[in-house]
């Protein structure tokens, strides 16, 4: 079990019926923590994350850290395949919709550490159990810009000529020659 204090969240995916996507085979409960301190990324990094830089320029490795990241997340299932519980957020206000957790919102983080074994490498993992609430930057979503202006749409048809009209798909050929039947010619009872 570890604890992470102080982590500024970006991107938060913590609604219990609505998990990232991303990849659909495993779906999870996730954020993306950032960091501008060194010492910090470091910790990370003691305690088994994945810690990327963001640099000013991404093809320099010699370029400015703008910050640091890591993705820290919980699959929604368990190993068993049973439904694994969500990450709960604690706060001194009650509940929080975590819908509402956004951008720079600051969290202490409580992750569950185990040993893994995959295609001959060891390592740890981490699972997120809890977040706590330090600083609750409030995310509503802005409603989507429209178009200033309407606008006639103009459809245009192109002319057909044998040069430029699609030609029909081959049928394959059934065995002994002829034509196959379709699934409706051999059931038909028409």
């Amino acid at each position: 079990m570890a604890i992470l204090k102080n982590v500024e969240g970006w991107w938060f995916k913590l609604d219990p019926n609505k998990p990232d996507k991303y990849d659909p085979a495993k779906p999870t409960w996730n954020f993306q923590a950032r960091t501008t301190s060194k010492e910090q990324a470091n910790e990370w990094r003691a305690n088994h994350l994945t810690v990327k830089a963001v640099r000013e320029d991404p093809t320099d490795e010699e370029s400015k850290i703008l910050y640091w990241k890591a993705q820290i997340g919980k699959k929604t299932k368990n190993q068993d395949g049973k439904d694994a519980a969500p990450v709960s957020i604690v706060s001194s206000k009650g509940d929080v919709d975590p819908n509402t957790l956004g951008n720079g919102s600051i969290v202490n983080i409580r992750l569950f550490q185990y040993e893994y074994e995959f295609q001959g490498k060891k390592g740890i993992a981490n699972s997120l159990q809890s977040i706590q609430l330090v600083k609750h930057i409030v995310y509503t979503a802005q409603p989507g810009e429209d178009f200033e202006d309407e606008v006639e749409t103009e459809t245009v048809v192109p002319e057909v000529t044998s040069d430029t009209a699609p030609k029909a798909p081959s049928v394959p050929k059934a065995p002994g020659g002829g034509t196959p039947k379709t699934p409706v010619e051999e059931d038909s009872e028409y």
